[in-house]
């Protein structure tokens, strides 16, 4: 599990950062923000539309289908912090989740505050609901400029389970223009995904549908030694089965 320190150094960092150089959107815009919320998540009924508690303390808005996606109480977050959030992030995943933001504060740090509005940071992780049950989040940070106020800086959630095969933590940023298109993107796994040649044959050949015992007459080695190649990779990757193998080496 993330140790509390590196969770409080992350959030000072952040803090210090907006006290620095960001003007915030602040409490006198608060009716404003709340209604065009509510707006928005009209438009987008799937995503929960949230304000950043890092960014505005002091105007808290939480769409209704947070119980609904996220599977906590919306007070369950009101009142709580970044620590009880990633808590709930898996664990393999809270390190690589520590690293994307790490990516994002030195990208946006590069950025005049003025610009951020033209910038989404992409996060994609596995979070655990109060059930116990494990989705996969996409968790999208965005900025509006609020003219003659400051940045007011939002959070989209979605559960995209369904959707699409859990591949690992990622962030990708996206700059709009004309369109919106992708200028980069960080995935921490990646520093440490590369196969062995005798790994790479394995997992070839389990994307192949062959069976354990037609692997070790394929590759001419013993049952117990595809079966510790295939455990050690389930230890490197993290994953606790086949198939999310196959997703993390995709």
């Amino acid at each position: 599990m993330l140790k509390q320190s590196l969770v409080n150094q992350m959030s000072q960092r952040i803090r210090s950062y907006i006290d620095e150089s960001v003007i915030l959107a602040g409490a006198e815009r608060r009716e404003e923000v709340l209604d065009l919320f509510d707006k928005m998540h009209m438009l987008f009924p799937h995503w929960v539309v949230m304000t950043c508690p890092v960014m505005h303390p002091e105007i808290h808005y939480i769409s209704k289908n947070y119980p609904s996606v996220l599977g906590h109480a919306k007070d369950y977050v009101i009142n709580g912090n970044v620590e009880r959030y990633f808590d709930h992030i898996h664990e393999a995943d809270q390190e690589d989740v520590h690293k994307c933001f790490d990516f994002v504060h030195d990208f946006l740090e590069s950025v005049p505050p003025e610009e951020h509005c033209h910038f989404r940071c992409m996060f994609y992780y596995r979070f655990r609901k109060q059930n116990g049950q494990y989705i996969h989040i996409h968790d999208e940070k965005a900025v509006l400029n609020l003219p003659g106020s400051g940045n007011l800086y939002y959070v989209l959630f979605r559960d995209i389970t369904a959707d699409k095969n859990f591949t690992g933590v990622r962030v990708d940023i996206f700059k709009q223009e004309e369109i919106l298109f992708k200028i980069k993107e960080f995935k921490p796994s990646a520093e440490k995904s590369t196969l062995s040649r005798r790994e790479g044959e394995l997992v070839t050949l389990i994307k192949q549908g062959l069976s354990t015992k037609e692997i070790a007459w394929y590759l001419k080695i013993s049952h117990n030694t595809v079966r510790n190649i295939k455990s050690k990779l389930f230890e490197k990757y993290k994953v606790n089965n086949t198939v999310e193998l196959l997703n993390m080496t995709a």
